[in-house]
């Protein structure tokens, strides 16, 4: 069961990165949340990330692009959502975070999850968590909740693991949608 978990979540990222189609000008599918808040990253991997990942745009409970509805996406600004398909603005910088909370249901083994992909300057940057600690990535933290109904996402000493090079990186923050 544990592969079966890391293997979703791995294709969970690939999924959202090779995914997605180009912008057509269509917007009619585009979700109407507002999301506000920013997220502030700590760790060795800073000097290539920066210190700062501004939220534009936010996908709530999207199973069609990530397999649950227990799922929050988040998006820089340069990425959206139309058609059920992310579309890039500049596809050399940018970030998908896919959180996901199935504390409600959905899960036997995972409580919570983070699935996130960094793009700086065309490079690549895959990282997750998982809570409880299943013998892959790392624990996420007790600082990550999402509030489905109070409309946001705390990532509070939240750790992920570069799924590279295990580097670890620190994650806080309160984003909120209306």
């Amino acid at each position: 069961m544990k592969n079966n978990i890391k293997n979703l979540l791995y294709c969970s990222t690939l999924f959202l990165i090779f995914g997605c189609g180009s912008d057509d000008g269509n917007e009619e599918g585009a979700a109407s949340y507002q999301s506000r808040g920013n997220i502030t990253l700590s760790g060795d991997e800073t000097s290539e990330l920066g210190t700062s990942l501004s939220v534009g745009n936010i996908e709530v409970a999207n199973a069609s692009l990530t397999g649950t509805d227990k799922s929050v996406i988040l998006l820089s600004e340069n990425i959206s959502v139309v058609d059920d398909e992310l579309v890039y603005d500049d596809d050399q910088n940018g970030f998908v975070i896919v959180a996901a909370d199935f504390s409600t249901g959905g899960s036997t083994d995972i409580e919570k999850s983070i699935s996130m992909t960094i793009v700086k300057d065309g490079e690549e940057y895959r990282h997750a968590c998982s809570s409880p600690y299943l013998n892959f990535f790392t624990a996420c933290g007790d600082g990550f909740a999402i509030d489905f109904e109070g409309k946001s996402v705390t990532f509070d000493g939240t750790t992920v693991i570069n799924t590279d090079d295990d580097t670890i990186l620190t994650m806080d923050g309160t984003i909120t949608w209306d």
